[in-house]
């Protein structure tokens, strides 16, 4: 018996992502922002405060509501990666 593979071209996708700038620096975002979210602070919101003064240091020329976006995410990625421990 014969089994024939049938080869399909590999389809390019698509880049969902709209603002790649805050995706290039993202991981630097979050090297620079795990001491603060490690700290107990970030349940009154205090940690939350200091890192985004630390990012609009670093980043003087993302706005406020990139900043902002930069922030929430690294804090997702923190909180998820805590809960699977």
């Amino acid at each position: 018996m014969e089994v024939s593979v049938v080869e399909r071209p590999l389809l390019g996708r698509a880049e969902r992502r709209r603002n790649l700038v805050l995706r290039e620096r993202f991981d630097a975002a979050q090297t620079l922002l795990m001491p603060l979210l490690g700290s107990h602070e970030i349940q009154n919101g205090t940690a939350l405060y200091r890192a985004m003064t630390r990012l609009q240091t670093a980043y003087p020329d993302l706005s406020a509501s990139e900043i902002e976006a930069l922030v929430a995410a690294v804090l997702r990625t923190f909180q998820s990666r805590s809960a699977g421990r």
